[in-house]
C-alpha cells in the first residue's frame, strides 16, 4: 500500500527499498498518533470521554504534500523552510464526543542523519478545534 501511494505522488519507490522504508513511516505515525492521544488527554473532560471506549479511534487520513497547511504557510513567509508531507487525520471520539479533524505537518529535522519533526495539532475548522488550541496556549484544561 505504501509503495502505491508513493507512485501516486510521482515518486520512484524502488521495491526493495520498502524493507527499510516502511518501518520508518510506521514509526513515525505511530509518533503522530502518540501525539494526537496527548491532545486528546489534555483535560480531564477529554480523559473521561475518552476512557469509556479504550480512547479516540482514527476514523479516517488522507495526506497530501502539496497543501500547506495556513500555519506552514504562515512560517513560508516567514523564511522557514516548509513541511515536507502533509496528513489531515479524522479522530472519532467515545459515547458521542464527536470526531475531530487533526493536521500534520512533516517537517525535516536537524541534523544530518535521519531525523523528524511532527507538528500534530487540531485543526481550526471547528468550536472543538479552536477550544483545544486556544486552552493549550492559555493553561485552560
Amino acid at each position: 500500500m505504501f509503495f502505491e501511494a508513493m507512485k501516486r505522488k510521482s515518486f520512484s519507490p524502488k521495491e526493495q527499498d520498502m524493507s527499510a522504508i516502511v518501518p520508518i513511516h510506521n514509526a513515525v505515525n505511530e509518533r503522530a498518533w502518540s501525539m494526537i492521544k496527548q491532545w486528546e488527554s489534555s483535560s480531564p473532560r477529554l480523559k473521561s470521554l475518552n476512557a469509556s471506549c479504550g480512547g479516540p479511534k482514527l476514523r479516517s487520513f488522507s495526506g497530501d504534500a502539496s497543501k500547506l497547511s495556513p500555519k506552514a504557510r504562515v512560517m513560508g513567509w516567514m523564511g522557514y523552510q516548509g513541511p515536507f508531507d502533509r496528513h489531515d487525520w479524522v479522530v472519532e471520539r467515545c459515547d458521542g464526543g464527536g470526531s475531530v479533524e487533526y493536521v500534520i505537518d512533516f517537517y525535516k529535522g536537524k541534523g544530518d542523519g535521519l531525523a523528524f519533526y511532527l507538528d500534530v495539532r487540531p485543526k481550526l475548522n471547528s468550536w472543538e478545534g479552536w477550544r483545544m488550541r486556544v486552552g493549550s496556549l492559555v493553561g485552560w484544561t
